[in-house]
C-alpha cells in the first residue's frame, strides 16, 4: 500500500498514481486542499511540496524518488526498466518537468495578476518551455521518446512505456488541461498524447475539472 499526499491535478502526482497502477500497488490519496492532509503533508516534508508518499514505512519527498523506488521494489512489470546511473532517461525526464515546472510558475504568476508584459522572469518562463518542448517534439517517436546519442536502446514495441514516457505524458497533458501551452504547435506530441491516452493507467487518472 502506498499512501500518497498530493492532488488530483498535479502532473508530479500523477506520474505517481500511473506507474503504482501499472504495477499493480494499491494508493490511498490524501487530497492536500483539504486542512488535514495538508497539515499532515508539513509534518511530513520539508518543503511542504507534492508529492509525498510512504511506503515500508519510509517516507518518500518527491515523484523521482517515489517512482524510482516503486519500480526498484515492486516492478519494472509491464514498464521497461530505469537504470538510475544512465544520464539519457534522466536528462529527458529533467526537461519534461522543466517544462511543467516553468508553466506551473506562469499559471500562478498569472493567477496573481501578472501578465508577461509586466514581467521578464514571466517571459523567460514561457521560453523556457518552449524551449524544452520543442526538444522532446524533437525526440518523440511514436510513443517513445528517443534519447539522442543512442543513450537508450529501442527494445519492444512502438508503444513500451516507461518512466521517461510517463513524464512526458503527464506533462503535456497538465498543460492540455490547464490551457497552458499550444500543443498544437508540435505534431508529434500531440500524437504521442493520442497514442498513450486510453491507456487504463491514464484514463483513470486524468484530471477533471
Amino acid at each position: 500500500m502506498l499512501s500518497l499526499y498530493g492532488t488530483l491535478t498535479s502532473p508530479f502526482v500523477r506520474r505517481v498514481r500511473i506507474v503504482a497502477a501499472e504495477l499493480g500497488v494499491a494508493v490511498t490519496l490524501h487530497d492536500v486542499n483539504d486542512a488535514g492532509a495538508q497539515a499532515e503533508l508539513r509534518t511530513l516534508s520539508p518543503i511542504w511540496k507534492v508529492p509525498v508518499a510512504t511506503l515500508d514505512g519510509q517516507t518518500l519527498f518527491d515523484s523521482h524518488a517515489i517512482t524510482e523506488v516503486l519500480l526498484a521494489r515492486r516492478g519494472p512489470g509491464p514498464l521497461l526498466p530505469f537504470d538510475p546511473l544512465d544520464p539519457g532517461p534522466r536528462n529527458a525526464i529533467a526537461v519534461a518537468d522543466g517544462a511543467a515546472d516553468a508553466l506551473i510558475n506562469v499559471l500562478y504568476l498569472t493567477r496573481d495578476g501578472i501578465t508577461a508584459e509586466a514581467s521578464s522572469y514571466l517571459r523567460k518562463q514561457q521560453e523556457r518551455a518552449a524551449a524544452a518542448l520543442g526538444w522532446l517534439a524533437d525526440r518523440v517517436v511514436g510513443g517513445r521518446v528517443r534519447i539522442a546519442d543512442g543513450e537508450r536502446a529501442f527494445a519492444g514495441g512502438p508503444n513500451d512505456l516507461g518512466l521517461v514516457e510517463i513524464a512526458l505524458f503527464t506533462a503535456l497533458d497538465w498543460m492540455r488541461f490547464r490551457q497552458a501551452y499550444p500543443i498544437d504547435r508540435h505534431p508529434s506530441l500531440v500524437a504521442f498524447l493520442a497514442l498513450h491516452e486510453a491507456r487504463p493507467s491514464f484514463a483513470n487518472t486524468r484530471p477533471v475539472a
